[in-house]
């Protein structure tokens, strides 16, 4: 039998598929892909070697692991073409944003294991936050196994579903907010006269470290930027030329927008 289907091979499907690979999590001969698009599922089968189909039921049918990894406007429709070929001995998996375990259960035959993930864009480098909530079936067995998968992609947390929207509001779409910022601080660094590789270079150097030491050291992001600010110093007069310009509000507003959009899916 098929360890893994993946049910759309978009991008996040590659990343994750990549990962698995990569640590030997599964082999190729025990993956199976289907798309829509028949030249990406072509393109995904020369680069990685594993099974494709144009078919969805027949990439889950007897798949230990179905992972659901198509757009959310999409997910009732094929839904629907799984619900005969799925049963309880397997369990779904769905990346597909703002539709609830509830949502995906109820158009699946009783009793079948569910649960609901949010990765974020790093994992195509293996340096993922996936966020993940329980179905009604989703026994101790499931949340291992989905557990398993997902940690081979970086860092894993488990939270109440009624959470999953706030958490993509953060996470999921976190790695978008960092990406503007650094490029607004090697546009800046360019203005200053710096080469734009080397900005480039200082800017992701900088963001890594700052990552790792609030990882690692454990304190409060205001603790952490307290060691840097110095009394009437550089870092000071940035900071309050950034509360000027509305940084903080900014965020709030990024972060409730994302959440907003993610209930109207």
């Amino acid at each position: 039998m098929s360890r893994i289907a993946f049910i759309g091979a978009g991008k996040m499907a590659e990343a994750i598929l990549k990962e698995l690979l990569r640590v030997e999590w599964a082999g190729k001969e025990s993956i199976v892909l289907s798309d829509v698009d028949r030249e990406r599922l072509e393109s995904m089968a020369v680069e990685y070697g594993t099974i494709t189909t144009p078919s969805n039921p027949d990439a889950a049918r007897d798949a230990e692991i179905v992972l659901l990894a198509v757009k959310p406007q999409k997910l009732e429709e094929v839904l629907r073409e799984l619900s005969g070929v799925i049963d309880a001995g397997q369990l779904v998996i769905s990346i597909a944003m703002g539709k609830s375990t509830e949502f995906i259960e109820a158009l699946l035959p009783e009793g079948i294991p569910v649960v609901r993930v949010m990765p974020n864009n790093p994992a195509m480098v293996g340096a993922a936050v996936s966020v993940l909530s329980y179905g009604r079936h989703a026994d101790e067995e499931a949340r291992r196994r989905a557990k398993e998968v997902f940690s081979c992609l970086g860092e894993v947390y488990e939270i109440a579903e009624m959470l999953q929207d706030q958490a993509m509001a953060i996470s999921g779409c976190g790695p978008a907010y960092f990406y503007v910022i650094a490029e607004a601080l090697c546009d800046a660094g360019v203005r200053l006269g710096l080469d734009r590789s080397l900005a480039r270079k200082l800017v992701t150097g900088t963001m890594i470290g700052a990552g790792t030491m609030m990882r690692d050291s454990g304190e409060h992001p205001a603790q952490l930027k307290d060691m840097v600010t110095s009394p009437g110093g550089s870092t000071i007069a940035a900071l309050e030329a950034l509360e000027e310009a509305g940084l903080r509000n900014a965020f709030y507003k990024a972060v409730a927008a994302a959440w907003r959009r993610a209930k109207e899916v």
